[in-house]
């Protein structure tokens, strides 16, 4: 009996027995590997990676090429980074809302650390002794003093949307948080992620850096040596724009932004595509020693980004060297003398996408696997380590030549079943048109949100939508704001046709819906510490399904009746006023609301946006009812 004729006997004897077998092709005997984050050892001799699919710290051995040990961790592992001295290392452990505090001699867990349900950020001030943890759950920043014992959070600092990398001044005065999304009104032409400031001194907020329209996925911060500097690497939508102009690289672009610390500003923002590939994805940018160098990763398109960073300040001071100065962009001077010329022509620099390229300031290399994320350079600045998220593996380039030295695995790696296979085509570029984006490049923390809204093809043009998420994509159909997709498995075929502008193979769709499909929700932050709902959450439900009405069109388990109505939030092209029910679950993670993002938060929803009194029964509830029937969305 071969396998495919035995797992249909399995799965017919499962059914009449009452109960549902996995075939076999897709039980996972043995986890992947998938570093994601990496640091080295002051001595250069050792690499720590996360392994957030293993739930595991990763020790390798870099003279020998090979893993060493590797220590058990509670949740996801995330973020990394080691003391001064390297005798210790503080993983975050996401969803398990503790930082591991690991014994680099003895490779065991010493204690834990509580902050945020879902850490995912750690940075260190080793002068003075403090650590600073990006709580993607409370869109915060935890101080942790490490003079303590045991170490204790002293503060927790707000920041905007989901601090996913930090960065602290070689003075450790300045705290630098990119913030992965931008929090705003989908209706605002301007609407853009930023970039928080910490003063270390007074554990306060200083302001943040708006990155320019349309910028999302702040996945990478680093701080140039002289502390002067802050590097950002994020995603650049154009989503005043309509899909159709993928094919002209004006869709997704991906960007290094640069920020003068001090003056709290933006000197320039730069293209990392080039004028027909994109560089999706950008995860992860480090700085040299020196100051002249970034490495910059490139997790949709598998490359590294060498960027020399030094030349491109001469440039923004208008020091260009004859030679590039010859160069024309057509009739005209290329950008780099028209800024020489006049300093205004700088912000031009985030719609050039040769600007980069035609300097020589710029150049890409494969990472040595696939999906690279995580990077560090070794102290001597003559190994860059790059953790290859599906490739399991930790990649040795020379930081120098790109080349490759060879790979540290982190183990077996099992053969990808359909959800894992359909995992890495959502997260690559390849199988978009050019390269110029992914499926995560729009849909982040594994098909969520961008905070922005799109103009895709299936409803007509001029009607962009905000984007939804994709968990229990297959419970919640038909599929878009409009119900143009009957179903999910077309909603897949769809996503790589239409938006990525390929022609996908049957296989690849249907390893695409498989990944969707295995998406489910994230226990709501907004729980109560036992995982039950808050007393006010208890009086919102009983309004939900009693006095509001909400769950008329929002019947559980997926809130959602999968029929469209008009709740009187009418767009002039749209007069109907018909939209597909949404689903309620991870509310709490998804905004703006409303179907082209007009309501920036829930209550917004209920009251602001509500002057027709169509949406459910709330213009009857009082303030505090109100403020119940809120807190029970947050918590689904």
């Amino acid at each position: 009996m071969n396998r495919s004729t035995r797992n249909q006997v399995l799965f017919i004897w499962g059914m009449l027995a009452g109960i549902m077998l996995v075939p076999q092709a897709e039980v996972q005997a043995q986890p992947y590997r998938s570093p994601i984050n990496v640091t080295v050892s002051p001595d250069g001799k050792t690499v720590y990676a996360s392994d957030r699919t293993g739930k595991n710290v990763s020790v390798l051995d870099v003279e020998k090429m090979a893993k060493r040990s590797e220590i058990a961790l509670h949740g996801k592992p995330r973020g990394l980074v080691l003391s001064a001295d390297g005798s210790k290392l503080y993983v975050a452990e996401h969803g398990a809302g503790t930082i591991a505090v690991i014994d680099t001699g003895s490779l065991k867990i010493i204690s834990r650390i509580a902050v945020g349900k879902w850490p995912v950020a750690v940075a260190m001030a080793n002068k003075m002794k403090r650590l600073y943890v990006g709580n993607q759950d409370r869109n915060s920043v935890s101080v942790i003093d490490l003079n303590q014992s045991p170490a204790v959070v002293i503060k927790e600092i707000p920041v905007i949307r989901e601090p996913g990398s930090i960065a602290v001044t070689p003075d450790e005065q300045s705290i630098v948080v990119a913030n992965l999304l931008p929090l705003g009104l989908g209706t605002d032409p301007r609407l853009s992620a930023e970039v928080s400031m910490i003063n270390a001194s007074s554990l306060e907020p200083a302001g943040s850096v708006k990155l320019p329209p349309g910028s999302t996925m702040v996945q990478g911060v680093c701080v140039s040596p002289n502390g002067k500097w802050a590097y950002v690497v994020h995603g650049l939508g154009r989503f005043n724009l309509p899909i159709t102009q993928l094919e002209r690289g004006w869709v997704n672009t991906f960007a290094l932004s640069v920020i003068d610390i001090a003056k709290g500003t933006r000197l320039a923002t730069m293209l990392l595509d080039d004028l027909t590939q994109g560089a999706a994805d950008p995860h992860s940018v480090v700085c040299s020693k020196d100051g002249n160098q970034l490495c910059i990763s490139h997790t949709g398109v598998h490359e590294i980004s060498f960027v020399d960073i030094g030349l491109v300040h001469q440039l923004l001071v208008g020091k260009v060297p004859e030679q590039l100065a010859s160069l024309k962009d057509g009739s005209l001077s290329n950008i780099w003398v028209q800024i020489q010329q006049n300093r205004e022509k700088i912000t031009d620099l985030e719609n050039d996408l040769t600007a980069l390229y035609i300097a020589g300031a710029i150049r890409r290399v494969p990472s040595g696997g696939t999906g690279p994320r995580g990077l560090v350079l070794s102290p001597d600045d003559k190994n860059l380590f790059v953790a290859n998220y599906y490739s399991g593996s930790v990649a040795v380039l020379d930081a120098t030549t790109g080349s490759l030295k060879g790979n540290i695995s982190l183990g077996s790696q099992p053969e990808p079943n359909s959800v894992r296979r359909g995992e890495i085509i959502f997260h690559n570029a390849d199988h978009a048109f050019q390269r110029w984006h992914s499926c995560a490049s729009c849909h982040s923390n594994e098909g969520r949100v961008d905070g922005l809204r799109w103009d895709f093809l299936a409803d007509g043009i001029g009607n962009p939508k905000d984007t939804l998420s994709l968990v229990h994509l297959d419970k919640t159909e038909p599929m878009n704001r409009r119900a143009t997709k009957a179903s999910a498995h077309a909603c897949a075929k769809g996503g790589l046709e239409s938006t990525n502008m390929i022609v996908p193979t049957d296989q690849q769709v249907d390893d695409l819906f498989a990944y969707l499909i295995s998406l489910r929700p994230e226990p709501s932050p907004h729980l109560a510490a036992d995982g039950q709902l808050t007393e006010s959450a208890k009086r919102g439900k009983a309004l939900f399904e009693g006095k509001a009405s909400c769950v008329r069109c929002h019947p559980g388990p997926y809130y959602t009746d999968k029929k469209k109505h008009n709740v009187g939030v009418l767009s002039s092209n749209e007069p109907d006023g018909r939209y597909d029910t949404p689903s309620l679950l991870e509310a709490y993670r998804t905004a703006p609301y409303l179907h082209d993002g007009r309501a920036l938060t829930l209550k917004d929803v209920l009251t602001q946006n509500n002057e027709k009194k169509q949406h459910g029964k709330v213009d009857i509830l009082s303030e505090q009812e109100i403020n119940d029937l809120v807190e029970y969305l947050l918590s689904l």
